[in-house]
């Protein structure tokens, strides 16, 4: 059976603690466990694990005032105005400074899980104790990558540090290659100690999942390595063998066959796979988390639309036309001086992804439908106001939308765009893998085929400050189209070291219309008369993006560590 992972948010925590574990787990840190009674059993290796899938942040919860997308402030999706900060873009403005502390150099899960990995052989034998163990092999590699993300080279400690492990506790950094080797190390063992999904249950990691993660990490460092390059931000090595791993590890989630595509009405089937509330049983996702209403206690902030964010023009000029071709030479365009014209002859993820005139907006609890009529530019500062993740029932008795959308970290489809893109990365892509990758995605929503060979060059393709091959340039639009709002296009831009397409640069909005103007006056807009919302907010060149490119790949490490750890040096430029 096919079975996805999630995480089940209750009042409770849905773990079932008593009172004294509550007191154990809850109040003391997890390195400081002294129960003698603990670590007897595979029963105690779980409820130590729970705690740790707490790092998996999903929507805002309800009461935090908006649920953004985690795209927001790259160059697919701007932040409102009236929530200016709180996303990628003073990073991406380069006007971040080195903190004194804090930062996100931060090393309490590393303990927690050294710990966990340190006593999880004192609970004996049993039928998931091996897959505990690889749990924890798994958390360490996402708690360590996500730190390598932020700051590059990184010290590699591997056991609870004492105030007496001086050579530890001022030990110097590791080079990022070492650190992605340490990763992809402990992800392996987690691969060979876990078991699959339909053998643990709808809650817990499983080995697709740790496969799948060995493939974003493998991706990530092998475009990483290959494109900085030259750089003060270079690897050690040209990143090939990292994109062979991610291939490897993406086939072999392809090869489980435990996971497929979600079919259905193309015009319909992207947008209903985000707005589901329950997600177990799921055929394509693969970890998700949960989130229980409880009469609005617990829920997220889903039901608060518009989110405060708006999807730039930019990324609207991703989706091709029906025919397959680029709106740049495509008969089928129709336009994008007017917002209702935008969703003409084009990809039906465009469709399922943005509000226009006209459309669904919700059903009413009468069973009225009622449409959507002109966005909030107060709230949603390009127009383009996001329709995935937007549910379009409104829940009995509150007039409004729901709180229990579930939140997708890992689904098959990214599986898929790895594979094809680590392929395309070392020159073996085939028509087979584009048709066992993006054809499977373009055959979901109705899209014309990827042909290798075949492929429409796009006078408009990004300039990412290099050329590509023309499969990986229709490669990666697929990605950012398939991927839209999931959180990963930042990532994508550093990896690919991609600062030409938005330094200097400001995302904008559909055009400003007299409608628009006489409804909502006062709106920045371009000399074309499309919505400039930063016009006077980011502080680059030409009014654009102000990202350094020689210092703003990694963020800088707080002044006080450097202080207290003489071994450590600070990341280039900062």
């Amino acid at each position: 059976m096919k079975k996805i992972l999630y995480i089940i948010l209750t009042l409770s925590a849905g773990i079932g603690f008593t009172a004294c574990e509550e007191d154990l787990l809850n109040k003391t840190p997890l390195d400081q466990i002294s129960d003698p009674d603990f670590w007897k059993g595979e029963s105690d290796l779980e409820l130590y694990l729970n705690e740790l899938y707490d790092s998996f942040s999903g929507w805002n919860e309800r009461g935090s005032g908006a649920a953004p997308t985690k795209d927001l402030g790259t160059d697919i999706a701007t932040p409102s105005l009236a929530y200016w900060g709180g996303s990628t873009t003073s990073r991406m403005d380069g006007i971040l400074t080195v903190p004194a502390s804090g930062g996100g150099w931060t090393w309490g899960n590393i303990r927690s899980v050294n710990y966990f990995l340190e006593n999880a052989g004192r609970a004996g034998t049993g039928d998931l104790v091996d897959h505990y163990i690889g749990e924890g092999h798994f958390f360490r590699a996402w708690f360590y990558f996500d730190l390598l993300q932020s700051f590059g080279d990184l010290p590699i400690i591997t056991e609870v540090v004492n105030v007496n492990d001086e050579a530890i506790l001022y030990g110097a950094r590791s080079s990022r290659t070492e650190v992605v080797d340490f990763i992809l190390a402990d992800l392996d063992e987690a691969i060979a100690k876990m078991k699959y999904g339909s053998e643990v249950g709808p809650t817990r990691l499983n080995k697709d999942i740790a496969s799948l993660f060995k493939a974003r990490v493998a991706l990530y460092e092998g475009t990483w390595e290959k494109y900085h390059q030259g750089s003060v931000f270079a690897g050690d090595t040209d990143g090939s063998a990292y994109l062979t791993a991610a291939a490897a590890a993406a086939k072999s989630v392809i090869d489980a066959g435990n996971y497929s595509i979600l079919t259905g009405d193309p015009a319909d089937v992207y947008h209903s796979l985000f707005v589901q509330t329950d997600y177990n049983g799921h055929p394509e996702v693969m970890f998700a988390k949960h989130y229980n209403d409880l009469e609005f206690s617990i829920g997220n902030d889903l039901w608060n639309w518009p989110s405060h964010w708006g999807v730039t023009q930019e990324m609207t000029k991703n989706y091709l036309c029906t025919d397959g071709l680029p709106i740049a030479v495509s008969p089928l365009f129709q336009g994008d001086s007017i917002l209702s014209l935008i969703e003409i002859n084009r990809d039906p993820r465009l469709e399922q992804s943005i509000m226009v005139p006209g459309e669904l907006d919700y059903v009413a609890l009468n069973g009225d439908s009622i449409r959507f009529v002109t966005p909030f530019l107060d709230q949603c500062p390009t127009g383009y106001e996001s329709e995935k993740f937007r549910t379009r029932e409104l829940v009995p008795g509150l007039n409004r939308r729901t709180s229990d959308v579930g939140y997708i970290f890992f689904r098959y489809a990214e599986a898929l765009l790895i594979y094809a893109e680590a392929k395309a990365e070392l020159g073996s892509l085939t028509q087979a893998d584009v048709d066992l990758t993006i054809n499977l995605l373009r055959d979901r929503v109705g899209m014309p085929h990827l042909t290798l060979g075949a492929i429409t060059p796009d006078p408009d393709w990004p300039d990412y400050g290099y050329a590509l091959s023309d499969e990986l340039y229709e490669i990666r639009r697929e990605r950012v189209v398939e991927l839209f709002g999931e959180g990963y296009r930042f990532d994508d831009l550093m990896r690919w070291r991609a600062h030409a397409i938005f330094k200097g640069k400001r995302p904008t909005g559909t055009y400003y219309t007299d409608e628009f103007k006489a409804e909502y006056p006062n709106q920045f807009f371009n000399e074309a008369g499309f919505l400039d919302p930063l016009q006077q907010l980011i502080s680059g060149p030409n009014g654009g993006y102000g990202f350094n490119t020689d210092r703003d790949y990694l963020l800088p490490i707080p002044t006080n560590e450097l202080t207290l750890n003489p071994n450590l040096d600070q990341n280039p430029g900062w």
